[in-house]
């Protein structure tokens, strides 16, 4: 039986979701908002992402709207922009109406989950195998389903 990390506070939010991405070993899966909390910004954020796409692992964002991550959120798009390869991002569409939790999924053990966008209370398992394929299959039908990619690229004529 996996240990649970229950957390209700932004910062043991942050450090549950740390433990959680550093135990990662091949895929990270990331359904969020909007990716305003969680501290994707922070330096220590950062470089564990960039040192997870040197290492030629995939991380998969999806997000219901993705304002926050092109106004606020100069170091993820920097971090798109060298390692687009290894870092993708999906805006899934409106319809239907995208749920108000979040979640983070790490190969096939490990899981994150946040009940509700609006507040911090959720869970952390470093090996709960049934809830990630559960949340995975969620994930990508998300996923495939999602027509708008970001990019950090901005094409004109």
């Amino acid at each position: 039986m996996s240990e649970t990390i229950k957390f209700e506070t932004p910062p043991d939010y942050v450090n549950a979701l740390d433990t959680l991405l550093q135990s990662a070993a091949h895929l990270i899966r990331i359904y969020d908002w909007d990716l305003s909390d969680g501290g994707y910004e922070s330096p220590a954020r950062i470089e564990l992402l960039k040192e997870f796409c040197k290492q030629k692992r995939t991380i998969k964002i999806l997000l219901a709207d993705d304002t926050y991550l092109r106004r606020n959120a100069g170091q993820m798009m920097r971090l798109l922009s060298v390692w687009g390869h290894a870092l993708h991002v999906r805006v899934r569409d409106a319809d239907p109406p995208p749920a108000h939790d979040s979640f983070v999924l790490v190969d096939d053990k490990g899981v994150l989950k946040r009940y509700d966008k609006d507040e911090t209370r959720g869970l952390a398992r470093l090996d709960a195998r049934g809830d990630v394929a559960e949340l995975g299959m969620r994930f990508d039908g998300e996923w495939d389903r999602a027509s708008r990619r970001v990019s950090a690229h901005t094409l004109g004529l």
